[in-house]
């Protein structure tokens, strides 16, 4: 998660959706940098105005530009199961998908692990369940995407992303069951809506216009 005061921006992380590079990129120019996990860099929307919400008596956050990126839910959490099978997730609190099958992963360690993966749509809304994100990119249509967020926010170098924190290619869609792609469409419920109806436009939301 970045804020920036002086280029009036809030980026929120989603993960599995190059929030890293994209990061690396946009530290420099912000105010609160949260970019280790453990540290909140995933931190939702409504959780970052609770907690820093004092920084809008700098700038309004009418004023303030959010903006993150959203993916393909079956993509998304074929991306979770793959990069958890990097070594250095072996004994880090059960993370470590390597040893186990995909329907393990979610049949168990997505019910350890309900906030990784959780729908994406919930990190962009605001307390009262309003999508708050003046932008919204899907990941299809990412460098579109941050080619817009360039030239609003004045950072030309957010066109050029470097590529950072690749996940390994274990499994691809094409090795799910029917069947799981089902429960992963059940669950993210409320993502794939928001990729045919919000994403790749921008918005004025009701949540931040006060």
């Amino acid at each position: 998660m970045l804020f920036s005061l002086k280029k009036k921006f809030i980026f929120i992380a989603n993960q599995k959706t190059a929030s890293t590079a994209i990061e690396k990129v946009l530290a420099p120019h912000a105010d609160l940098r949260l970019v280790r996990a453990e540290f909140g860099k995933h931190l939702p929307f409504k959780t970052v105005i609770e907690h820093f919400g004092w920084l809008t008596t700098r700038v309004a956050l009418k004023d303030l530009f959010v903006f993150g990126v959203i993916r393909d839910p079956v993509d998304y959490i074929i991306s979770m199961y793959n990069a958890h099978t990097k070594e250095r997730f072996r004994g880090v609190a059960n993370l470590y998908t390597g040893d186990m099958s995909f329907e393990q992963f979610l049949s168990v360690w997505a019910a350890k692990h309900p906030d990784h993966v959780r729908p994406q749509i919930s990190r962009f809304k605001s307390a009262d369940g309003e999508l708050a994100a003046n932008f919204l990119i899907s990941y299809d249509r990412l460098q579109e995407g941050l080619e817009v967020v360039a030239e609003r926010i004045q950072v030309p170098a957010l066109a050029q992303l470097p590529l950072e924190n690749q996940s390994p290619q274990k499994i691809s869609r094409g090795d799910l069951t029917p069947r799981q792609i089902t429960w992963i469409e059940n669950h993210m419920r409320g993502d794939a809506d928001a990729i045919r109806h919000d994403c790749n436009r921008l918005r004025v939301p009701e949540a931040v216009q006060a």
